[in-house]
């Protein structure tokens, strides 16, 4: 190893730790933190993140960058840290610190007045801080540059190389097909009885049943954690990945899924190459990718009948209440399809509309084709037009995500990007592992794991998504795998033929 490439590593991973403490404080902040600490936190991130900022777009790293970029000795494994060390330094170069400055202001304040907003359900007092926070992320897109639209520049932070007019097609094909899916499925006459998984839960049974999943589906205790947060969470990365989950003592369901949920994140950071710790090579290649490993788990495997048959009896075991319950009838009822106004609480099924929606809203803004007073009327138009429902107000409408308020635009397309990821995923590695789904039924999740393992974890960011799905599954991006996924399992659920 050159002695410019031995500098940039030791950078390098320099930058990787700092960002995972950034991660544990944050952990802290939302589980464990005492209240009046919480001044202290805020001055303890703002200096941390100061200290990255410097470190990233110092005129070190920048010359090494430049040096390592004309090395013609680079292995395979090098030009992959350089290029993706390259990319993070040239976006963190190119916004302005006054920039960055001015958006973390406007977060604050906008966070704020979004709580009041949605409270109040009046979108026009959270109007002109949305107007402002959007208009500056507007400038970090003409600050990074783009080859197309502004968008580009904004998608490109979450779903690296993924570019507006792709996820545009995509969706449009997609939105097409799903949409009399889910009209027939709401429309149908079968209802299906939530009763099962309602009933007397205390909350440390529950959190004892979800150890025993999570721990028997892969995720490593001894590398990681399990608290409890308002809204589940996971953070960190190889030797250190925590979860959070939520319980509601009346429903099974938020609990179950929601840690399966975040044990799919947490596998998937647990699943690098140790010897590319603090390295891109051991990061997530996009949150499309990362949301396709928890989705992937949770609905497909989770929600599946093989994955049932193994833990009803351990279930039964642990709540005696739910003896007389059939693992059919709680397989159905894990599974319900509904119509809701709120994204977070939709079913499988509905769940990529609302995402679609939100994706439309930022591309009509970001297009110039939208204004923000104009965003409800938008929203209301296709939220009814998509899923049949009037909505009533605007906190059950479009104030009811935080996203905005804190400037994350571009965020949203990268849970849909993950639901078709997911699909086309399992279905090769279905093809891959042969009887997968009775390993699943006889507690043997260790051929589905180790299958990620190789094919997605360990490759760390040395593909963008695109390519790896092309790499992993010999096509593109498809989402029919996804319909054909839908209509087998809400069709045989629901007794119809979709």
């Amino acid at each position: 190893m050159n002695k410019d490439y031995s500098d940039f590593l030791g950078m390098v991973k320099e930058l990787g730790a700092l960002d995972q403490i950034g991660g544990l404080l944050t952990w802290d902040e939302e589980t464990y933190i005492p209240p009046g600490a919480v001044p202290d936190r805020a001055i303890q991130k703002s200096a941390l993140t100061g200290i990255v900022h410097e470190r990233l777009t110092s005129r070190k790293l920048g010359r090494l960058l430049s040096a390592l970029k004309k090395n013609p000795h680079l292995n395979g494994d090098q030009k992959v840290v350089v290029r993706e060390m390259a990319r993070k330094y040239k976006r963190a170069t190119a916004i302005p610190k006054e920039l960055l400055q001015e958006i973390s202001k406007t977060e604050s304040l906008a966070m704020q007045a979004w709580v009041k907003a949605r409270k109040a359900k009046d979108f026009k007092s959270f109007e002109p801080l949305l107007k402002k926070m959007l208009g500056l992320k507007a400038k970090v897109a003409e600050c990074v540059g783009y080859e197309d639209r502004p968008y580009d520049a904004l998608l490109d932070e979450y779903e690296p190389y993924m570019k507006t007019a792709e996820v545009e097609v995509l969706f449009s094909r997609f939105r097409d097909k799903l949409v009399p899916v889910v009209s027939k499925i709401l429309e149908c006459e079968t209802k299906v009885d939530e009763s099962p998984v309602k009933g007397d839960f205390p909350e440390e049974k529950q959190r004892q049943f979800l150890l025993e999943i999570v721990k028997q589906i892969g995720y490593s205790l001894e590398r990681g954690r399990m608290d409890v947060a308002p809204h589940p969470f996971t953070v960190g990365s190889m030797r250190d990945v925590r979860i959070t989950v939520r319980y509601d003592a009346r429903d099974l369901r938020p609990a179950i899924f929601g840690a399966i949920h975040e044990a799919g994140h947490g596998m998937y950071d647990q699943g690098y190459l140790e010897k590319y710790y603090h390295t891109p090579l051991a990061e997530a290649i996009s949150l499309g990718i990362h949301e396709s490993q928890s989705r992937m788990w949770e609905n497909i495997v989770g929600r599946g009948l093989p994955f049932w048959m193994h833990f009803m009896p351990k279930l039964q075991a642990m709540f005696p209440s739910m003896n007389n319950v059939a693992v059919g009838d709680l397989h159905r009822a894990v599974n319900t399809v509904k119509k809701s106004f709120i994204r977070v609480e939709a079913d499988e099924v509905t769940y990529n509309l609302h995402v679609m929606l939100r994706f439309e809203v930022e591309n009509a803004i970001f297009s110039g084709r939208l204004r923000t007073p104009e965003i409800p009327q938008f929203w209301n138009e296709r939220f009814e037009n998509y899923l049949g429902l009037k909505v009533p107000d605007d906190a059950q409408g479009c104030l009811q995500d935080i996203h905005w308020s804190i400037g994350a635009v571009g965020y949203f397309p990268t849970y849909s990007l993950g639901t078709i990821y997911a699909t086309q995923l399992y279905d090769k590695a279905k093809k891959d592992l042969p009887g997968l789904e009775d390993q699943f039924a006889a507690g043997n999740f260790g051929g589905l794991l180790g299958w990620l393992r190789t094919n997605v974890h360990n490759q760390g960011k040395r593909y963008g998504a695109s390519d790896l799905i092309k790499r992993v599954t010999g096509e593109g991006l498809n989402e029919d795998h996804f319909l054909r996924y839908l209509k087998q399992k809400y069709g045989a659920i629901y007794g119809i033929s979709l």
